[in-house]
């Protein structure tokens, strides 16, 4: 822009040569167009070479178009500097607020006897049928899903996030969904099913927004029971709802232990636990799980009966709090697909002290071991 601006001071120039002046002298050389031209457009000011003045031009007319050329080169500067300095502004803004963490890149599942069961009988019966009763039950405990997320500034002063929360939320294609009509909407019950008429349909589309009949009777009551059903079932979203090319999926949040940090500094291991209020599980073992007394079925319990309980596409993780260095909003994301998840394993510890000093060594934080009681799944074909 510089040189084209340069070209026309030079035009200008040759029209008349007392319209630009050099040292007093007129225009000569392109070198001193473009020396005009640069600081016009920089707005550093004008030096030795400017625009020829009133008093130095016998026909100002004559240097309308040269003093319009400054003019307009000038407009162009100023704005060019302000997208320039937003641009900037932005990214550095932008790099602030990222959480300065790290997400390991490996879901683990740990299901069996890897699992510590918290399942400890209180009551103390002598009744032999009782006891027989309660030996017949399989009480394995429900597996637990894992990943975990290391603050990368643990050794710096004031490297904290304050007030951290780490959301999962599942995706989940509605064919492999729960509710009866998923692709069409989130139907709250059978008897809801029942009550739905042509009046009165309410569903997600495209724009995950709710539509209501106008003309249905207590349409709100039905509203804010489905509301309340969507937190179980998931939101659904319809990327295609015309070709179907894409399945409508449905995004089901994902309930976790800990979710709330008040003092990120150093790792944080998430947990979810499959039980029957899982999103990621299939409807049978879901309902498996309720029939077993809230206990994981017994014929899934190995790493295929695991994997084979699991129904989802991704799991979006999330991350937001406060950075206690700039005192801004930081969040991180992470996406973790079916292929990431590894049973039978659980995560090598990453903690150790180094002269009294607790320390994190981030290289092993997508190092796994085999669960306690063994049952891990072949993480890798063995080839000779």
């Amino acid at each position: 822009m510089t040189i084209f601006f340069a070209l026309l001071i030079m035009i200008a120039g040759k029209y008349d040569d007392n319209c630009v002046r050099v040292g007093g002298d007129p225009l000569a050389a392109f070198a001193d167009a473009f020396a005009l031209s640069w600081t016009t457009f920089s707005t550093v000011g004008y030096g030795s070479t400017y625009p020829a003045l009133g008093h130095e031009n016998q026909n100002p007319s004559n240097c309308l178009f040269i003093t319009f050329t400054c003019a307009l080169e000038s407009f162009f500067g100023v704005l060019y500097t302000g997208f320039c300095g937003a641009i900037l502004f932005g990214k550095i803004l932008r790099i602030q607020s990222h959480a300065q963490v790290i997400f390991s890149d490996p879901i683990v599942i740990r299901y069996g006897s890897g699992v510590e069961s918290h399942c400890n009988d209180d009551d103390d019966d002598e009744n032999n049928d009782d006891v027989e009763k309660e030996k017949s039950i399989s009480k394995v405990p429900c597996p637990v899903l894992e990943f975990r997320v290391i603050n990368r500034l643990f050794n710096d002063v004031g490297g904290e996030i304050i007030d951290a929360t780490l959301t999962a939320v599942a995706s989940i294609d509605a064919d492999d969904a729960d509710a009866p009509n998923s692709r069409d909407g989130i139907i709250c019950s059978r008897r809801d099913e029942e009550n739905f008429d042509e009046n009165r349909t309410i569903q997600f589309d495209s724009t995950s927004k709710v539509r209501t009949g106008s003309n249905s009777i207590g349409s709100h009551r039905f509203l804010d029971k489905l509301l309340h059903k969507t937190y179980h079932h998931g939101v659904g979203v319809d990327d295609d709802s015309t070709t179907r090319l894409v399945n409508k999926r449905i995004f089901s949040k994902m309930r976790l232990e800990a979710c709330d940090h008040p003092f990120f500094k150093r790792v944080w291991l998430a947990r979810h636990v499959l039980d029957d209020n899982s999103p990621v599980l299939t409807q049978k073992v879901r309902k498996l799980i309720r029939r077993n007394g809230g206990y994981w079925p017994e014929n899934y319990n190995s790493y295929e009966g695991v994997h084979e309980s699991l129904a989802f596409g991704q799991i979006l993780v999330s991350l937001n709090g406060v950075s206690n260095v700039s005192a801004s909003d930081v969040y991180a994301q992470k996406i973790y697909d079916f292929v990431d998840v590894n049973v039978g394993y659980q995560f090598v510890n990453l903690l150790y002290r180094d002269i009294d000093v607790l320390k994190v060594n981030t290289d092993l934080i997508n190092d796994v071991k085999e669960q306690n009681g063994g049952g891990g799944e072949p993480l890798t074909p063995h080839t000779e």
